[in-house]
């Protein structure tokens, strides 16, 4: 065989794997159970509230200690404002949460930022592709740093997706998801109507919280950058912006107390958004926590909801 027949015979196996790989991404048989079961669905449901509600409304965005640790309905009735809670999963970076939001925020509504400590700014492109998959407008907030960045991610995609359907053909598996049971959280459908996580309700917490991971390495100043942007871009809109300070376990505080201290002095240093209260006003006893430092027990999200309502009284809201 020549140089030429094998280089032939490369490109047909290339595009051929290929076809075949982005056949399977177009007409995954997965893809319409995955439309009405995937967490990384719940968005259009979030989306679809906060699109449908009226200003002067309020907005909550953040992580999953957002999702988890908010008992909106609590906040509706005290602020007389319609409430919807954006919060998914840090790992979408604060731009592209921020830039789901900014649209659709008109006057007099108020917005609440709650950003873990790990948050960062570009956050997960795999992560936000997913989303995408089964939202499509979600492309709008993904930036990719270059067109290699692009080809590279969603090539990823398709592999991943390649993957995960022949293992579940092999499987030949169907998982199904109820908010009734005792051991799902992550799908759609574990929500209530204003977006809150409440699928961990009935589920047996963890009896010891797990370590978390906070690295004084890091630093949160193009996030805060991020907030900064979407904050003067909202005053000029005449919407309100706050921050407060992500719910943390006492156990974990206590030992991370010098990292978080470094944290909250990027935010006095760069933050130009107004920030209530204090990273102690958001940390509560181990008991209050469902599995990680984070991720507020019904109870614990309804000490940390009337806590917020409190600085928001404060701030004359």
């Amino acid at each position: 065989m020549n140089i030429k027949q094998f280089l032939l015979k490369a490109l047909l196996l290339s595009i051929l794997t290929w076809g075949t790989i982005e056949a399977v991404f177009l007409f995954d048989p997965y893809k319409k159970h995955d439309l009405a079961t995937s967490y990384y669905a719940i968005i259009i449901d979030k989306f679809q509230r906060l699109q449908s509600l009226k200003s002067p409304k309020v907005v909550l965005i953040a992580g999953s200690n957002f999702a988890y640790g908010i008992n909106s309905k609590m906040l509706e009735d005290s602020l007389k404002k319609p409430v919807v809670n954006m919060a998914i999963h840090y790992d979408y970076g604060a731009k592209y949460m921020l830039k789901q939001i900014s649209p659709e925020l008109h006057k007099g509504d108020t917005v609440i930022m709650g950003f873990e400590y790990i948050i960062e700014s570009e956050g997960n492109k795999s992560e936000q592709l997913l989303m995408a998959r089964y939202f499509p407008k979600a492309k709008e907030w993904i930036e990719f740093d270059d067109i290699f960045e692009d080809i590279r991610e969603n090539s990823q995609l398709r592999i991943n997706t390649f993957k995960t359907v022949l293992e579940r053909l092999i499987k030949n598996e169907q998982i199904t998801y109820d908010i009734a049971d005792t051991t799902h959280i992550f799908f759609r459908g574990a929500t209530n109507q204003y977006g809150d996580l409440i699928s961990h309700y009935n589920n047996p917490r963890f009896k010891e919280i797990p370590r978390a991971i906070l690295s004084d390495k890091v630093s949160l100043k193009d996030a805060i950058a991020d907030m900064n942007d979407f904050y003067s871009a909202m005053k000029a809109k005449g919407v309100n912006v706050y921050f407060v300070y992500p719910t943390y376990s006492k156990a974990n505080y206590d030992l991370d107390k010098k990292i978080i201290d470094k944290y909250v002095k990027e935010y006095n240093d760069y933050a130009k958004f107004p920030i209530l209260g204090t990273p102690e006003d958001f940390v509560f006893s181990d008991t209050l926590y469902h599995d990680m430092a984070y991720h507020l027990t019904q109870k614990g999200g309804e000490i940390r909801t009337q806590k917020i309502i409190q600085l928001l009284s404060k701030a004359g809201q």
